[in-house]
């Protein structure tokens, strides 16, 4: 787009000789990743590692050339831990992958998919844009229907970026920065675009508009906008027999708000608020075709910017093979003081790389943890939900979260892992819309609220065995919940109860059927469960033997709700029933003839992940109270738009 026919031929060349003289210094294996890992537009060392063992394991690629391609001139570094192909020397390499390999050009697309979400892990604060650049860039080559919507979602980014141009509470420097941003997307890719006409074209006109203004009217760039917004609208829906009609609704709204039931005058504004929602994905990769000194060094030059020298890795593989430093030391004539040295600064780097602490004893039982772990990839994507916060005083704030209405299949189906009779039948419930705390009540939330009047009884304003003020409240009863719900209410004139069950497992699936709103199995990467056991095809992970701050993992369900799998068991108002015969249908709380069980949802700190299942249920007297056993309140509130 920006190239004239000349520049741009003399440049293809300049491509043509830079990927000749990568083949004559690294050989033709190293052309085969090359290959593959021009279709994504930014490369990490995780992503080129994952195509090389995912399409050329028989391929006789050495796991070298990944860092061979990185750091050469074909590639140039981005950001931290980011590299990017030349434009033309892309294009020429995805001419050859599409010549040699074009049944593999839609897989590395849709592997591309599912597995560039991995890469917000590494950077959070700055992905956004990066994974939606490469998620275009994938849907591309995923055939005319996804090319298709890639080209809409690019245009209504064109649109909805230009219409923030003049104004005064946008920066005008950083819009056009984002439109910059935009074209160069386009022109790269433009190839798998051509069809597209109307964006090209519209490119063209904001480049220039953007290089010199005076070049294009406002009057041009409108009408090139009124043709682009005709091409992103919904298509007409057809009519299907024996169906009814399909109508398209359109509404609008200022905000949404909150009434209270019984409340006639009471109207809570909700605030929209951001969050990250986690899934999870086996990676297929065998794990015995993972080496785990080249994985480890790989994350270590990640973080670090520094490969494991030759004396670091003698000394991991003589650990691995249980040798002693005075070993090691003979074995390659080195100084063992010097070895035992560089060995303690070598165990403190890996502690903070792994996450966990690492040692000579324990570092064989880590890394092999560790590699396991590395099968689990987790993917995320961005929601956004309403929520009203209620001041308790002294800086304390509890967000309510606005669950929507619904109706979702309740229990588990008999084909879940290690499901029980209890959690059956499966029985379809209606929910009311109602607001429900983002988070397990903390222990600063407790200690405000339990120096309010007494309602019914009493309450240690200080009760948790793992202190600290945002972890969860914990060795509080049912009772003493009731009683936090009582005062609560009267302090703010708002209804404030515990969850029936029904509302709390509805809450917790967040529209899902899995075991886990994270999917078909759980890490503790994602929860604070006892990672010595596992579930399905997950992984041993950490045992950490006591509760976490709320919000500790960063990641919400589909709700925008947090820590609903373990950190600690939370108290619904029913009482225990064996099995859900005659259970109600409408999302209220089920009475029981034994008041004195009741029900514990969520699991904890101290409990396997079978427990932590969205569906699993539990119950305990009324009076008991433990350190793995909290609890979070729901608003009975309808809340419309």
């Amino acid at each position: 787009m920006t190239d004239e026919p000349e520049n741009k031929q003399e440049l293809q060349e300049q491509a043509k000789q830079a990927v000749e003289r990568f083949v004559w210094r690294f050989g033709e294996p190293h052309l085969l990743l090359a290959y593959h890992a021009a279709l994504p537009l930014v490369l990490t060392p995780e992503l080129v590692n994952y195509l090389r063992n995912q399409f050329l394991r028989g391929e006789q690629v050495p796991w070298v050339a990944e860092v061979d391609l990185l750091l050469s001139d074909l590639c140039s570094q981005v950001g931290y831990e980011l590299y990017a192909m030349d434009t033309h020397v892309r294009a020429y390499l995805l001419a050859g992958m599409r010549e040699k390999y074009p049944k593999n050009m839609q897989q590395v697309a849709q592997v591309l998919i599912s597995y560039v979400s991995y890469l917000s892990r590494l950077n959070p604060g700055r992905r956004q844009q990066e994974l939606e650049a490469q998620r275009w860039a994938a849907m591309v080559y995923l055939g005319e229907e996804e090319c298709k919507k890639a080209a809409n979602e690019i245009i209504q980014k064109f649109l909805e970026t230009r219409s923030g141009l003049n104004n005064q509470v946008v920066d005008n420097s950083g819009v056009k920065a984002e439109l910059a941003r935009l074209v160069r997307l386009t022109d790269e890719l433009s190839p798998q675009l051509a069809q597209e006409t109307d964006l090209l074209n519209y490119a063209k006109l904001v480049q220039q508009s953007l290089r010199n203004p005076q070049l294009v009217s406002a009057e041009v760039l409108s009408s090139a906008e009124q043709i682009l917004a005709q091409t992103i609208k919904p298509p007409n829906i057809p009519q299907i027999i024996g169906f009814p009609e399909i109508k398209i609704l359109e509404f609008e709204f200022e905000f949404a708000t909150i009434t209270i039931e019984g409340e006639d005058d009471t109207t809570i504004k909700l605030q929209p608020f951001d969050f990250e929602v986690a899934q999870i994905e086996i990676n297929q990769t065998p794990k015995q075709s993972i080496n785990p000194l080249i994985a480890l060094d790989e994350v270590v030059f990640n973080q670090t910017g520094n490969h494991l020298d030759e004396i670091q890795r003698r000394i991991l593989e003589g650990t691995l093979e249980n040798l002693t430093y005075k070993d090691i030391a003979s074995l390659n004539n080195d100084n063992e003081g010097t070895l035992k040295w560089t060995a303690s600064k070598l165990w403190n780097v890996l502690t903070e790389v792994i996450g966990e602490k690492v040692t000579k004893t324990n570092f064989k039982n880590v890394i092999n943890q560790w590699v396991a772990r590395s099968q689990i990839i987790i993917n995320t994507h961005s929601g956004q939900a309403q929520q009203f916060i209620e001041d308790l005083g002294n800086g304390i704030k509890l967000e309510m979260v606005a669950i929507p209405g619904g109706t979702f299949i309740m229990g588990s189906p008999e084909n879940e892992d290690k499901s029980s009779s209890r959690e059956r039948p499966q029985h379809e419930v209606t929910i009311k819309p109602f607001a429900m705390g983002k988070y397990p009540i903390t222990q600063a939330q407790w200690q405000v609220v339990a120096q309010l009047p007494q309602v019914n009884q009493e309450l240690k304003l200080d009760p948790s065995r793992f202190k600290g003020a945002n972890r969860p409240v914990e060795r509080v009863s049912w009772h003493n919940a009731v009683e936090f719900c009582a005062r609560l209410s009267n302090y703010t004139q708002r209804p404030y109860r515990l969850p029936s069950e029904a509302e709390w497992e509805y809450a917790c699936r967040g529209g899902t059927k899995t075991p886990f709103h994270f999917g078909e199995t759980i890490t503790t990467d994602l929860a604070n469960y006892n990672g010595n056991y596992t579930y399905g095809n997950g992984v041993q992970g950490i045992y950490r033997e006591e509760t976490t701050e709320v919000g500790y993992f960063k990641v919400a369900n589909e709700f925008g709700l947090y820590d609903m799998h373990g950190n600690v068991r939370e108290w619904c108002q029913d009482g225990w029933h064996d099995n859900y015969k005659n259970a109600p249908i409408d999302g209220t709380a089920w009475s029981s003839q034994s008041s004195d069980r009741r029900m514990l949802r969520g699991g904890s700190w101290f409990n396997d992940p079978v427990l932590c299942r969205s569906g699993y249920r539990h119950y305990n007297s009324a009076g008991f109270d433990n350190d793995n056993v909290g609890f979070r309140v729901v608003c009975g509130a309808a809340w419309t738009l």
